[in-house]
């Protein structure tokens, strides 16, 4: 069978036996999982650029700021995007379990 017979399969396939509770929480992860997928593209367009390849050509020293990043904002924005990131794996994972399992 192709992927489009499958498809037209599974969206013909009886979804009388799914429990009432599925398709609101279905249609409040989607959401999560997009709001969060939007709001990680904002905060990587904030973070600065990676400027170190021409400044290492040239010598140049680390500065105090350079090495304390985790304590200024790029570096809160840096954990900021990990944790939307794992926020979105495990979304994922939770929305293609309930959708293996109910369906």
């Amino acid at each position: 069978m192709t992927s489009l017979q499958n498809f037209m399969l599974m969206m013909m396939a009886d979804l009388s036996n799914v429990p009432g509770w599925f398709h609101p929480v279905r249609y409040i992860l989607l959401g999560l999982i997009a709001l969060l997928s939007l709001l990680m593209i904002l905060i990587v367009l904030l973070q600065p650029g990676n400027s170190e390849g021409l400044g290492a050509l040239q010598g140049s020293t680390e500065t105090f700021f350079g090495k304390n990043k985790a304590k200024n904002m790029e570096g809160k924005l840096r954990k900021l995007t990990v944790g939307i990131a794992i926020a979105i794996v495990v979304l994922c994972i939770v929305f293609g379990a309930l959708e293996l399992f109910f369906i």
